[in-house]
């Protein structure tokens, strides 16, 4: 489950990454565009805002994959100590159950957007084709917190706090 969960990790950070390089080419290539042939390139900065967009929701998962998402730390003493293990993994039920909660209306959101064939405008996209990120980093995140309450054994340390 291990080299799963590092093999799910690396693709979801491949994906990201590639996502980010082409926002950045995608906003020099309407620069220069602009700048030095006085035309934009038509769409191009929606379509960045989509691939950030994009980045958003896989970062989700990326963050939950390595214990990294910020949270309080205010109320982390206020409980006995012997009851750190038990909250620890009830938070991480509960963010499962949230996020497969969060994965099901966003998935109920892109099934509508595809039955009214609904499109981004200026660009005239199949809108779903944009939005299914959102179901996906919704499920992959209550995947990985499902897993580490299943296995508490995978989850990384928490750094800091």
């Amino acid at each position: 489950m291990a080299a799963f969960m590092q093999r799910l990790f690396n693709i979801e950070a491949f994906l990201a990454s590639t996502c980010y390089i082409l926002v950045a080419l995608a906003i020099i290539l309407d620069i220069a565009a602009r700048e030095f042939f006085q035309f934009s390139i038509f769409g191009i900065q929606r379509i960045a805002v989509f691939l950030v967009i994009a980045v958003a929701y896989i970062g989700m998962a990326l963050a939950a994959g390595q214990n990294k998402h910020l949270r309080p730390r205010f109320a982390d003493n206020w409980a006995p100590a012997s009851w750190r293990l038990f909250i620890e993994r009830f938070g991480d039920l509960l963010a499962a159950a949230l996020f497969t909660f969060m994965g099901v209306i966003a998935a109920q959101m892109v099934m509508t957007t595809y039955e009214y064939g609904w499109d981004a405008t200026v660009i005239r996209f199949p809108l779903w084709m944009v939005q299914w990120v959102m179901p996906y980093g919704f499920f992959s995140t209550a995947f990985r917190y499902a897993i580490f309450f299943i296995r508490p054994d995978l989850k990384p340390t928490e750094i800091g706090g």
